[in-house]
């Protein structure tokens, strides 16, 4: 029960009114909303989800709270291919993440940072755990020209499972929120539990809830010719390139969609209108 003293502005309300005050005088005089109780808010909201697109959006709703526009929620596996136990949420721009699903060969440095830190490090600080090179330094920097420009990670290591880590970034570094950041560390490590848990009791794959990035033009010419049932000889006859060019191409729009299989591929393009059922009985 909340007791008032004579003192209180809600008290002397009632007083003068001689009625209990309203809600509107409640929140007014209402303690300060503190970035742990976003914190808290988001473990008792997220108790009743059971799929990974709500998860999703309440992990973006409580990170924009925070002060940050990007989050990330990872097992540090190939970002391209499909899974149904590993966990992968994100609102990084798509056509970052179509370059971060294509090139999947590259070591990502925060992802590598993360797996030698044990706490919460800012992305300006990340030479403290890991050596940059060239190669490194050039990601980053590209990371930043598609607005993720400083951030925040949080490692998440379960031990017998592969590493894993919450991302937590904004568009300029004077947005950082550093007050907000050992919150930030809480509110990572209860995310990606959360996340775990969801794939453990309801095996979802990650089709059902990863964004596919959109196709490059010459990915959807290829793509298009194979929903046709072309060949790959035929279509790289027809757009006069080769064959291994050809399944380059499907293979880097199968990573962006993060699917398995052309024909899942073909499905899925076809739902998000990158290709139309016209063109391809055309």
């Amino acid at each position: 029960m909340l007791i008032l003293g004579s003192g209180h502005p809600l008290s002397e309300a009632r007083l003068i009114s001689g009625s209990p005050p309203s809600a509107a005088a409640q929140a007014r005089f209402a303690p300060p909303h503190t970035s742990f109780d976003i914190v808290r808010d988001f473990v008792s909201d997220t108790r009743s989800i059971q799929d990974m697109a709500s998860l999703r959006s309440a992990i973006e709703a409580s990170s924009r709270d925070l002060g940050f526009r990007y989050f990330a929620v990872v097992h540090h596996i190939r970002f391209g291919r499909p899974s149904t136990d590993k966990v992968r949420l994100s609102n990084y721009p798509l056509e970052w993440l179509a370059r971060l699903r294509e090139h999947e060969d590259f070591r990502e440095p925060v992802l590598k940072a993360a797996e030698r830190a044990s706490s919460g490090f800012l992305w300006s600080r990340i030479g403290e755990h890991l050596a940059l090179g060239e190669s490194e330094r050039r990601y980053m920097a590209r990371a930043a020209d598609f607005g993720l420009v400083e951030g925040f990670t949080v490692p998440n290591h379960v031990p017998g499972e592969a590493f894993g880590s919450c991302h937590f970034a904004v568009s300029k570094a004077t947005d950082m929120p550093a007050h907000n950041l050992p919150a930030a560390q809480a509110l990572g490590s209860f995310a990606f539990e959360k996340a775990r848990q969801l794939l453990e009791e309801n095996v979802q794959s990650s089709e059902e809830y990863v964004e596919p990035a959109p196709l490059t033009e010459r990915q959807r010419d290829c793509l298009l010719f194979a929903a046709r049932g072309k060949s790959d000889s035929v279509i790289a006859e027809l757009l006069n390139i080769r064959p291994k060019t050809v399944n380059e191409h499907i293979e880097a729009a199968k990573r962006r969609y993060s699917v398995a299989t052309r024909t899942q591929l073909v499905v899925r393009a076809l739902f998000r209108s990158e290709i139309c059922f016209a063109e391809v009985l055309d």
